[in-house]
C-alpha cells in the first residue's frame, strides 16, 4: 500500500476507479482479449502456431516482457487449479491496472499544479475505461512509456527520455509518430538543441537493441513491422488520380503537420502536448475504425481539459460519448462468463431499423466533434503558448548605470540563469570613440554621451532585438584597446549594459525591462578611494579630483536615466560608520534597496523573501511618486533558497531558464530574483 500515495488512498475517486477496473478485469472477457494474450505464451511470440495471425498485432517484446510473468503466474494457476484461462485472463488483467496506475503517477507528475484533477479527468476518463477494460486494447504501456518520456524531457533528462521513447517504439512502432515532433520541439529550443544529439542516440540505442535482432532473425516479426493489421490503416485513406496512380492521405498529413510544428517555432510544453494531441487527432479522425490509437490521445486531452475550463471539458466528454456508442454500434461486446453471457457479435440488435445510417450519423457527429476539438485545443495552445514571447521578438534587457555599480556582474548572473547558447550581450563600452589613452579623455569623462557613440550603440542593440547580427568590436579592458570587430548573432535574450543603457528612447521603448544600478554616494567613495589609493597607487587628493569631475556628468547624463527604469537597484552600506574608514581592507556588509515602478507583486515578493530565504525586509512607498521600495538585507541567502523562492514567484520559469541555471548567492541571487519577477509581471503588458 505504500506504493499508493495517502492522498489517493483518501480520493474516493481513485477508489471508485479502481474498483470499476477490478470489476471489469472479473467480470468482462472483451472479444480482443483472447487473441492478444494468446500472443505473450513463452514459445515464439510472434508465431502463428497459437491460431492467431501474428500480423494482428504491432506490440513488440518490451510488452511480451510485461505480459510474461503475468501470463506464467496465471497459467500455473489455471493448471494447478483447472479453471481453464480464468486466472491467465485475471492475472493480465492486473497487469494492465498496474500499468494504468502507472500511467495515473506519470500524468500526476506531468501535471502536478493539478493533481486533483487528473484523478477525476483521467482515472474516471470514459475512454480509458471503454477502451481497455470493455474493448480489450492493450495501448496502455507504450501510451506510459510516451507519456515518461515526456516527464523525463520535462524534468530536464533528455537522455533517459531518448531511452524511454525507445521502449515506447520497441513496445509498439506507433510510438514512432511522436519521435520526430520531440525533435522539433528540443530545436526551437536554442537552451535544450544541445540535447538533440544525446536524446536521438539514446533513442535509437534502445530501439536498436530491442528490436534489432528480431527485425535481423525473425521472419514474422519483420512483416509484423512492415504490415501489421494497424499499420496498414494508415494507407488505407487514398486519392485516386487515374492510370493507376494513387495519393496517401495520412502520411501526406502527417508530413503538414510535422512542417506546421516545425514552422511555429519555439514551443512550451504545453504548445507542445497540444501539438501532439491535434496530430494525433487528426490522424485518427483519418482512421476512425483503429479504436486502441485513441488511448494515445488521453494525456493530450487530459492537458486541454486541465487548462480549457467548463466548456472543454463538456466538449471532451461530448467527443468520447459519441466515439464511445459508435463503437457500441460497431464492435462486439465482451463476454461475461460469471453470468454465462457470450461475446455479442459486431453490430446492434434491434437497436434502429437501419443501423448502418445510424452508424454514418453518428460517425459523421464523431469527426465533427473532432474537429470542433481540435480547433479549440490549437486556439488555446497558440493563445497560452510563448508567456514571454520570445517566438517573436528577443528578450531584451537593458541594464544602467555609473561605473563600478556592478552592470557586469548582474549581466553575468542573469546570463547564467538563461543559459550561455540563449544569452546575447552588448555593451556600451564597446561604442567608447576613443582608446585608453585618447588625448580627447582629457576633455570628456565615458559618461558624456558626446565620447561614446550612442547612435551605432543603439542601431545594433536594435538589430539584435530584430534578429538580426551585427559587426561589432570590443573593448578590452585589460589593454585599453579595440579588438577587431566579430559576428554577434541575436538569442532568445539581449542583455543591453553600458553607461547610456536606457539614454535613447527609440531603445527603451523595445526593452522589456529596464534596470539602473546605483550605489549609496558614501559606498561608492570609499570602494573608489580604497581601490585607487591602496591598489592603484594613487593619490587620495587625485582620486577626489576624479570623483568630483564625474560628478557633474553623472549628474547630467546618467542619473536621469533613473526615471526610465522599472527596477532601481541600490547598494546602501549595512553600517554607514565601515565605511568612513578607507583603510578597511575586510568585507563590507550591504544592503539592497528595491525601487519598483509597477509595485503589483511587491507584498509578495517581500512576504517569500521573509519566509523562504530569511531576509530582512522593511517595505515603504517611494518617496514622491507612485512606486514602491522594500530594503533587503540578505548577505546570507543562499542559491537554493532563491530557487525555491523563484518558482513561487514566477511558475512560467521553464520556459525562459536554462536546464540547470546558477542561482548566486546573496545580494546578487536577490537581484536575479527581482529582475525574473519584473519580467513575468511585465512581459504580456509588452509583447
Amino acid at each position: 500500500m505504500a506504493l499508493i500515495p495517502h492522498e489517493l488512498l483518501r480520493d474516493r475517486r481513485f477508489l471508485a476507479g479502481l474498483l470499476l477496473r477490478l470489476a471489469a478485469i472479473l467480470l468482462l472477457v472483451p472479444r480482443m482479449q483472447p487473441d492478444w494474450s494468446s500472443l505473450f505464451q513463452w514459445d515464439a511470440p510472434w508465431s502463428g502456431d497459437e491460431g492467431v495471425d501474428p500480423l494482428d498485432s504491432l506490440y513488440g517484446p518490451v510488452m511480451v516482457a510485461l505480459k510474461a510473468p503475468f501470463t506464467a503466474i496465471g497459467t500455473l494457476a489455471d493448471s494447478l487449479l483447472g479453471t481453464g484461462h480464468s486466472l491467465t485472463r485475471f492475472a493480465l488483467g492486473l497487469g494492465l491496472i498496474i500499468v494504468d496506475y502507472a500511467l495515473l503517477l506519470v500524468l500526476r507528475g506531468l501535471y502536478r499544479d493539478s493533481e486533483d484533477r487528473v484523478v477525476l479527468y483521467y482515472w474516471l476518463s470514459p475512454l480509458v475505461l471503454f477502451i481497455v477494460y470493455w474493448h480489450g486494447q492493450a495501448d496502455l504501456l507504450p501510451v506510459l512509456l510516451t507519456a515518461a518520456s515526456l516527464l523525463l524531457l520535462r524534468r530536464s533528462r533528455p537522455r533517459a527520455a531518448g531511452a524511454m521513447l525507445g521502449l515506447a517504439v520497441a513496445t509498439k512502432v506507433s510510438a514512432l509518430a511522436v519521435l520526430p515532433f520531440l525533435l522539433i520541439f528540443l530545436w526551437s529550443h536554442r537552451r535544450y538543441r544541445d540535447t538533440v544529439p544525446g536524446f536521438a542516440l539514446a533513442c535509437g540505442a534502445v530501439i536498436l537493441v530491442l528490436l534489432g535482432p528480431w527485425m535481423v532473425f525473425a521472419t514474422e516479426m519483420r512483416q509484423m513491422l512492415a504490415a501489421g493489421g494497424e499499420l496498414h490503416r494508415v494507407f488505407n485513406l487514398t486519392i485516386h488520380l487515374g492510370e493507376g496512380q494513387r495519393l496517401y492521405v495520412i502520411p501526406i498529413a502527417y508530413l503538414l503537420l510535422l512542417y506546421g510544428a516545425w514552422h511555429v517555432g519555439r514551443m512550451s510544453f504545453n504548445l507542445l502536448y497540444t501539438v501532439l494531441g491535434t496530430a494525433y487527432l487528426v490522424l485518427l479522425l483519418l482512421t476512425p475504425e483503429s479504436g486502441g490509437w485513441y488511448l494515445w490521445l488521453v494525456p493530450f486531452l487530459l492537458s486541454y481539459q486541465l487548462r480549457a475550463g467548463r466548456s472543454g471539458v463538456a466538449l471532451t466528454y461530448g467527443f468520447a460519448g459519441v466515439f464511445i456508442l459508435l463503437k457500441l454500434l460497431v464492435a462486439a461486446a465482451p463476454a461475461v462468463p460469471l453470468l454465462g453471457l457470450e461475446p455479442v457479435p459486431k453490430g446492434p440488435t434491434g437497436l434502429a431499423p437501419e443501423p448502418s445510417q445510424l452508424a454514418t450519423a453518428l460517425l459523421s457527429m464523431f469527426v465533427a466533434l473532432g474537429g470542433i476539438l481540435n480547433i479549440t485545443m490549437l486556439r488555446r495552445g497558440f493563445g497560452e503558448n510563448d508567456f514571454f514571447g520570445i517566438a517573436r521578438q528577443p528578450l531584451a534587457i537593458g541594464i544602467a548605470g555609473d561605473s563600478g555599480t556592478g552592470k557586469d556582474t548582474l549581466a553575468l548572473a542573469l546570463g547564467g540563469l538563461f543559459g550561455e547558447g540563449a544569452v546575447t550581450g552588448i555593451s556600451g563600452d564597446d561604442y567608447h570613440l576613443f582608446e585608453r589613452r585618447g588625448k580627447l579623455w582629457q576633455a570628456f569623462t565615458h559618461l558624456d554621451p558626446r565620447a561614446n557613440d550612442l547612435e551605432a550603440f543603439s542601431r545594433d542593440a536594435l538589430s539584435l532585438i530584430d534578429w538580426r547580427p551585427i559587426m561589432c568590436r570590443h573593448y578590452d579592458h585589460a589593454t585599453g584597446l579595440f579588438t577587431p570587430p566579430r559576428l554577434i548573432r541575436a538569442s532568445d535574450v539581449v542583455l543591453v549594459t553600458g553607461l547610456h543603457a536606457l539614454y535613447a528612447p527609440a531603445l527603451r521603448a523595445q526593452l522589456r525591462t529596464a534596470v539602473f544600478l546605483d550605489m549609496d554616494e558614501g559606498l561608492r567613495r570609499f570602494f573608489k578611494i580604497r581601490r585607487d589609493v591602496h591598489q592603484r597607487g594613487h593619490t587620495l587628493e587625485k582620486v577626489v579630483a576624479s570623483i568630483e569631475r564625474r560628478r557633474a556628468d553623472y549628474e547630467a547624463f546618467i542619473r536621469p536615466q533613473r526615471e526610465h527604469a522599472d527596477v532601481v537597484f541600490s547598494l546602501l552600506p549595512a553600517d554607514p560608520e565601515l565605511i568612513r574608514d578607507f583603510d578597511h581592507m575586510g568585507p563590507v556588509p550591504l544592503k539592497l534597496r528595491v525601487r519598483l515602478r509597477n509595485p503589483i507583486g511587491l507584498d509578495r515578493l517581500a512576504r517569500l523573501l521573509i519566509a523562504l530565504c530569511g531576509a530582512q525586509v522593511d517595505v515603504a512607498p517611494a518617496m514622491g511618486s507612485a512606486a514602491a521600495e522594500i530594503v533587503v538585507d540578505g548577505n546570507d541567502v543562499q542559491p537554493e533558497d532563491i530557487h525555491l523562492t523563484a518558482l513561487q514567484l514566477v511558475p512560467e520559469l521553464e520556459e525562459l531558464l536554462a536546464r540547470n541555471p546558477a542561482w548566486q548567492t546573496g545580494i546578487t541571487g536577490i537581484m536575479q530574483l527581482v529582475v525574473l519577477q519584473q519580467i513575468a509581471e511585465l512581459a504580456p503588458k509588452r509583447r
